[in-house]
């Protein structure tokens, strides 16, 4: 196996161990036996679990940008205001899909964060964000707000959503059974109330 191959299969391994167990509970060992590879080949390649977690990391941020830019050109948003709803849409979507690299993704205390592609990748999924906010208010939809604390208003929201919903606190407090749906009701709750300040 290519070392590219080896290395993507590893990550693979790591899926699929979170999938069953908590990140704690993750081997090197274990995601090495599940890649089919040698015992040493984590370490080769990703230096320790923290490397490995990080390039984990590195893989959701990427796949969560994705996501996102499928849900808005799906959309076909016709201002800021319904593409800032659209990325929402897709953060959510794409946590529900994919919790345990959704958790990996933002637990600090398991990841290298000065990896520079990991910081790399956080900031080109966060500037998909910055940039629809920027463009709301630019179109004038932000009416004095400052654009900066919109956008933190704005992932801090979607986040909370998507962690309340994978961890199951919101079984049987929400109006809808589908999270999807749900997404598009608070996203546009929070669009209707802060961004086009009706």
């Amino acid at each position: 196996m290519a070392g590219r191959d080896v290395a993507r299969a590893l990550l693979d391994a790591v899926d699929a161990a979170l999938r069953e167990n908590a990140v704690s509970s993750l081997s090197l060992r274990d995601v090495a036996r599940r890649a089919g590879v040698s015992h040493a080949s984590p370490a080769h390649f990703f230096g320790n679990k923290a490397g490995l977690l990080t390039a984990f990391a590195v893989r959701g941020f990427d796949s969560l940008a994705a996501v996102v830019l499928a849900e808005v050109v799906a959309s076909r948003p016709q201002d800021g205001p319904s593409k800032l709803a659209a990325i929402g849409r897709g953060y959510v979507r794409f946590a529900i899909a994919e919790p345990p690299l959704f958790e990996v993704m933002f637990r600090a205390d398991v990841l290298d964060v000065r990896d520079p592609a990991l910081t790399h990748a956080t900031q080109s999924a966060y500037a998909l964000l910055t940039s629809t906010v920027e463009q709301c208010a630019q179109e004038g939809a932000l009416t004095g707000h400052d654009p900066a604390v919109v956008a933190i208003a704005a992932w801090s929201i979607v986040h909370g959503l998507a962690s309340l919903w994978t961890s199951g606190w919101l079984a049987g407090r929400s109006p809808v059974d589908d999270p999807n749906e749900l997404a598009a009701l608070v996203g546009g709750l929070f669009v209707d109330a802060v961004v086009r300040d009706r």
